[in-house]
């Protein structure tokens, strides 16, 4: 398994606090079977903003330990990118880091509400050659509500990961439903831990991927092959929609999450 999103790296973010914390998570992962590991620390202008070559290193740092430590994972570079306006142009001048040198870009916004701007800024990185992936779009309150937001940018070619810790009920039970929901429609083609420590929000994967597998059956394995495409820059296969969420199912829907 690939983990495609992880704040494993010691003190960069809000993830974890130190080497032996790293440590710890990259063994938890590799009793899970993991065998690599993209590092996303956030990306934001005025907070986090580690150029490539200050992330690079820090990366090549943190996988020599875990050779010496003797747990076998690889560790990519990639980051977390906090969406503003002008991110076409800080992707235009080499200011973003991509998964593994791709042209796959994950981004994410506020949870309770989106700019104006996210259509135009998605538009612009589809035209500067990127390929917008969408971290956990099952945790924004917007897309909650109403989830042909995610069905309109699926459809424009934007990926969107899923929290794997989202099936597991970790963020609640709205949360939960709404992951189900989005996995069901294939409206989710990407799956991640978006671990952060080996307590609070730790490595998921081996029991997502379970919780995948009773959702769709075979059809979780194309969340394997999907992430092993984004980190090679392959292109991803997108199942079929199976439709756009109609007023009648939108109604269930909102039930379901209690609105």
């Amino acid at each position: 398994m690939i983990d495609l999103h992880t704040h494993i790296l010691p003190s960069v973010d809000d993830g974890a606090k130190d080497l032996s914390e790293s440590l710890e998570i990259g063994r938890e992962a590799m009793r899970q079977g993991v065998t690599k590991i993209v590092t996303t620390p956030h990306y934001l202008e005025g907070e986090y903003e580690l150029s490539f070559k200050e992330l690079q290193d820090r990366v090549v740092a943190l996988q020599e330990e875990f050779d010496r430590e003797g747990i076998e994972i690889e560790l990519l570079t990639g980051s977390e990118v906090y969406l503003t306006a002008d991110l076409a142009k800080k992707a235009k001048d080499g200011k973003l880091t991509t998964i593994n040198g791709t042209k796959y870009l994950l981004i994410e916004f506020s949870m309770r509400s989106m700019p104006s701007y996210v259509d135009d800024v998605l538009y612009d990185l589809n035209a500067l050659g990127y390929k917008p992936i969408i971290a956990h779009p099952e945790r924004y309150f917007e897309i909650m509500e109403d989830p042909n937001i995610l069905y309109n940018w699926v459809e424009g070619g934007v990926l969107a990961q899923l929290n794997g810790g989202s099936l597991l009920g970790q963020f609640g039970t709205k949360v939960k439903e709404t992951a189900e929901i989005l996995v069901e429609h294939n409206l989710v083609q990407l799956i991640g831990s978006d671990l952060h420590s080996n307590r609070y929000r730790k490595e998921c994967l081996e029991e997502s991927y379970k919780a995948l597998e009773g959702l769709i059956g075979d059809r979780h394995k194309k969340f394997l092959v999907n992430t092993e495409n984004v980190v090679e820059g392959k292109d991803v296969e997108v199942n079929p929609i199976l439709y756009k969420i109609k007023s009648g199912v939108f109604g269930r829907f909102k039930k379901a999450l209690g609105f």
